[in-house]
């Protein structure tokens, strides 16, 4: 399992093109926890925000309205291969393991086997600093 997002980590770092970054995202997506309570950050620009959950990559469109106290979010889901190139040149990978394990760690209060998936998050991170 460590060994796996380690050679795909590798690869990312190597070269970071459109088919490692979708391998990579595709990889970690294994670890989220059984729930839709959780997403990671990807890339945000101006009014887009560009998440990965357990169901895949997904676009959402943030609004404030100007005279109404509440912000409103519209979802487009996305293919792997209809990310934008603006998200894999300014990809960070640092910033989705440590958002996962941050996941991991928070559901690991509810289920304990999500505790050694935490470690192993965070052993590869500590790795790769």
């Amino acid at each position: 399992m460590e060994e796996e997002l380690q050679h795909a980590l590798s690869s990312l770092k190597r070269n970071k093109n459109k088919e490692n970054v979708i391998s990579f995202l595709k990889l970690i997506r294994k670890y989220f926890p059984p729930s839709d309570d959780f997403s990671i950050t990807l890339w945000k620009s101006g009014i887009y925000e560009y998440v990965l959950d357990r169901r895949g990559i997904a676009i959402l469109r943030v609004a404030e309205d100007e005279y109404l106290p509440y912000m409103s979010a519209y979802e487009k889901r996305l293919d792997f291969f209809q990310i934008p190139e603006n998200l894999i040149n300014n990809f960070d990978w640092k910033s989705v393991l440590k958002q996962l394990r941050d996941i991991v760690l928070e559901y690991s209060k509810r289920d304990k086997n999500f505790v050694k998936i935490a470690e192993i998050l965070n052993d590869v991170i500590l790795k790769n600093i």
